[in-house]
C-alpha cells in the first residue's frame, strides 16, 4: 500500500511500480475484440494497457499507460491505433515519457494501492 511517506522518500521523477493491466477502452462501441485482431477483451469493454506509475517533482505522483497513438506511429498500423496491440511493446521509460495518463480512481487504486494521503498526492 502506497503511503505519502514512501512518496516522499522516493527520487523524484523514478518509476516506482509497472504492470499490466485492463482499462475501459474509450471507444468500446467501435473496436474489435482481440479474436479478430482488435484489443477490445471478452467483457465488451475492456482493453489490456502496460503502465507505469511515476513520482513526479514534488511527491505528487501519476499512472501512465501504453495505449497512445505515439507508441503505433511509425508501426504501420492499418486502421485505427485504438484497435491495434502494438502499444503493449513500449518501453516502461517510452510509456513514462509519452504514455497517455490514467484519470479514473478505481483504476488508479486498482493498479498502485495507496491510502488517501496518498491518492491526495496523485497528479489528474
Amino acid at each position: 500500500m502506497l503511503t505519502l511517506e514512501q512518496l516522499k522518500e522516493m527520487k523524484p521523477h523514478t518509476i516506482f511500480a509497472s504492470g499490466i493491466g485492463l482499462i475501459e477502452h474509450p471507444w468500446f462501441n467501435h473496436a474489435k475484440p482481440v479474436s479478430e485482431g482488435g484489443t477490445l477483451e471478452q467483457d465488451g469493454r475492456s482493453t489490456k494497457v502496460r503502465w507505469v506509475a511515476v513520482r513526479g517533482g514534488i511527491h505528487d505522483w501519476a499512472i501512465y499507460h501504453s495505449l497512445d497513438a505515439n507508441f503505433v506511429q511509425g508501426n504501420f498500423v492499418q486502421g485505427d491505433y485504438l484497435d491495434s496491440p502494438v502499444h503493449l511493446g513500449a518501453s516502461e521509460d517510452m510509456i513514462a515519457k509519452l504514455g497517455a495518463k490514467l484519470r479514473w480512481e478505481e483504476d488508479i487504486r486498482r493498479f498502485v494501492p495507496c491510502d488517501d494521503e496518498a491518492f491526495g498526492m496523485y497528479n489528474y
